[in-house]
């Protein structure tokens, strides 16, 4: 769980390669039941390490509803997304005990790290993007609601 954090280092540093844009990679993120604070998405490709703040891009949004899209230029290929929600606007992902996300938070494919009981990785979450692609990412939260 403590590599969920790290993701908050790389939306804050926003350090982002450009990417060789050909398609639009279309990120449906679902599941927002509080439509507050912002969404901090990070996309990862097969050049880059999962969970670090090497992601060749990443937003930052205002969330407006309980369901958002946000749009990436993407070239061809392997790719995967970690997403968490900052509720309360403090820039970081939250951990409660035991390094346990108390915001919500969310992988391609929708990986749930809490049944893994570890962070995902890369092969876990990857996608294709051919052409215009659309994933859907459910976010969730570890702490039983």
């Amino acid at each position: 769980m403590k590599k969920l954090l790290v993701v908050t280092v790389l939306l804050a540093a926003m350090s982002m390669i450009t990417v060789s844009a050909q398609n639009k990679l279309t990120v449906e993120v679902t599941g927002i039941k509080n439509p507050t604070g912002k969404l901090y998405v990070a996309l990862f490709d097969t050049g880059t390490t999962f969970l670090t703040d090497k992601a060749v891009a990443g937003k930052i949004e205002k969330i407006n509803d309980t369901a958002m899209q946000l749009e990436f230029d993407v070239a061809d290929g392997e790719y995967a997304i970690a997403i968490f929600q900052d509720e309360n606007d403090n820039a970081k992902l939250d951990l409660g005990q035991w390094g346990i996300p108390t915001e919500k938070y969310g992988f391609s494919n929708n990986v749930d790290p809490a049944a893994l009981r570890r962070p995902p990785v890369f092969e876990e979450c990857k996608f294709t993007a051919n052409g215009n692609t659309t994933v859907v990412v459910t976010l969730t939260n570890a702490i039983v609601e």
